[in-house]
This record gives C-alpha cells, structure tokens and sequence, in this order.
C-alpha cells in the first residue's frame, strides 16, 4: 500500500500540469482566433466633433445649407471608405456663415470608428449671398455640391479618444462677386485640436 501513494502524489502532480497545459494552450489559441477571443471592454470607437467658423467678408449674409456631412477613412491596400456623420439635430442645418465670426458652430458630434481619417466632405444643399446694398444673390452650388476639406496632417482617431475639427471657411467675395457662374468658392483650412 505504502508504494501506490508516491505513485498517486506523481500522478496527481502530471494531472495538474496537463491540465494548465490545456487551459493555457485553449487562452493562447482564443487570442489568435477572432471567434474565441474572450470579451473586450476596450472601445473600438473614438468621439469626432466637426465645428465651423469664419473670417471676415464684404458681404451682409453669407447662407449656406448643409444637409450631409461625411468622413473619408483610409483603409489598407490605399481603399477609402467614406462614413456618414450624423447632423447635429438630425435634419439639414442653415446658417449665416458671415456671423460666425469669431465663434463656433457645431454640426456633428459622432462617434466613429477609429483609424486615420483624410478627408471630411460637406454637401451643400442651399447658398446665397447678401450684398452690402441689401440685394440677393442666389449662388451656385459648389462645383460636385461638395466642399472637400483635406485633412493634413491626416486626423488619427484613437480608442475612446476624442477630436475636434474646425473648419475655417473664408468666402472668395471677389469671386462671388464678379463671377458669370456665381459659384461658391470658400478657401478653406481645417483645424485638428483635441
């Protein structure tokens, strides 16, 4: 009887090990396999908040509608993806471009997914302008009804970060003036802050 009880101890001590192996191997394959990897609590999602503003301009009111506002990603092997962004009140937003002068308008506040972002793009659904003599300019849509504003450096969203963006559009008056086609053509800039 005295000789099985060593024989239990090894037993018992080979039992323990092979399982841990187990256990151990099973956690090191649900880290390489997607569909056994245990839960994570690590957002895969940061928070993107576009803004607008304006400088100075020799025109009364400078009114734009915008009605979608969108995000470019790029992926890997050079494929973009755009990612629609949700209006801030859920409907298209009108404003005065010219009275936001020195202060901020927010249009989107949109949790996205995250990675490096290049390019935002806004649809313009309406423009006009008001001269300084109280008279009506019904403007052209922007060429493609698109403002494209290229992010450089590119806007890198990370896990539960949050950005925001400014857009600085400074209307071209001569342009809107003098021109036959009377398009809207802002200069614009884009500020990364955090």
């Amino acid at each position: 009887m005295s000789d099985n009880t060593p024989n239990a101890g090894v037993f018992a001590a080979v039992g323990i090990l092979i399982a841990v192996l187990i256990i151990g191997g099973v956690a090191a394959t649900a880290l390489k396999i997607p569909a056994l990897r245990f839960p994570s609590f690590v957002s895969d999602r940061g928070r993107l908040t576009i803004q607008i503003t304006d400088k100075p301009a020799e025109l009364r009111h400078l009114n734009i509608t915008i009605d979608k506002l969108s995000i470019q990603k790029a992926g890997e092997n050079q494929t973009e993806t755009w990612i629609e962004l949700a209006l801030l009140g859920g409907k298209p937003i009108y404003f005065d471009l010219l009275n936001l002068q020195n202060i901020t308008l927010t249009l989107s506040d949109t949790e996205i997914p995250t990675g490096n972002y290049t390019m935002i793009k806004m649809h313009v659904l309406t423009a006009n302008a008001t001269d300084i003599d109280g008279s009506t300019i019904e403007l052209n849509k922007v060429p493609s009804e698109n403002i494209k504003i290229i992010l450089k450096p590119h806007l890198i969203l990370t896990a539960s970060g949050a950005l925001t963006v400014l857009i600085d559009l400074e209307p071209e008056t001569a342009q809107i003036a003098i021109s036959h086609s009377l398009n809207l053509k802002p200069t614009v800039k884009a500020i990364v802050g955090g």
